[in-house]
């Protein structure tokens, strides 16, 4: 999460499991893209159909959590 925050400029208070990625943070397309990015900068990319269903920050670290494991066991 503090990957996430300081790389979209958030506080890391807000980035809560929670918390809309576009209704509570504010998020725009270019944002949602760069949050894309960034959790692909820790070894994980989502298909678009799962990037395009994630609406809080909870469905974001629960697809990560749930694909690192599956890379961490198949590695």
């Amino acid at each position: 999460s503090e990957h996430v925050s300081d790389g979209l400029g958030l506080e890391p208070d807000v980035v809560v499991p929670e918390a809309r990625l576009v209704e509570d943070l504010g998020l725009d397309s270019f944002d949602l893209v760069e949050l894309l990015t960034l959790v692909e900068e820790l070894g994980v990319r989502f298909p678009d159909d799962v990037a395009v269903g994630l609406e809080t920050v909870g469905d974001v670290y629960d697809e990560y959590s749930a694909r690192a494991g599956r890379i961490a066991r198949s590695g």
